[in-house]
């Protein structure tokens, strides 16, 4: 019995997606920011601003731009000290599909 008890609970486990590395709202904002200002792409900001353009939704096969322009809304609203940045950042970039 322990030993289907272990089984089940190493399987539950194993089925659990675990990202190797978080995401940081906070961060993308900042860097994106500064791209919204006109200072560009800067080398510290590439996998920040990576971490946005990454999010993409589907649906039915085909990229569903509304849907891609909140789940990235809903990701740069995470950090809570930004202000109105994530609404202007998302306003301009939400929609780009690089």
């Amino acid at each position: 019995m322990k030993k289907y008890i272990f089984m089940l609970s190493f399987l539950s486990c194993s089925l659990v997606a675990v990202p190797t590395e978080a995401k940081d709202a906070c961060t993308s904002v900042l860097c994106m920011a500064g791209m919204l200002q006109g200072t560009g792409e800067v080398d510290e900001c590439s996998s920040a601003i990576k971490d946005y353009f990454s999010i993409v939704k589907f649906d039915f096969g085909s990229i569903s731009l509304n849907k891609t322009f909140k789940a990235r809304g809903k990701f740069l609203n995470q950090c809570s000290s930004a202000g109105t940045w994530p609404d202007e950042i998302n306003t301009v970039y939400g929609m780009m599909i690089l």
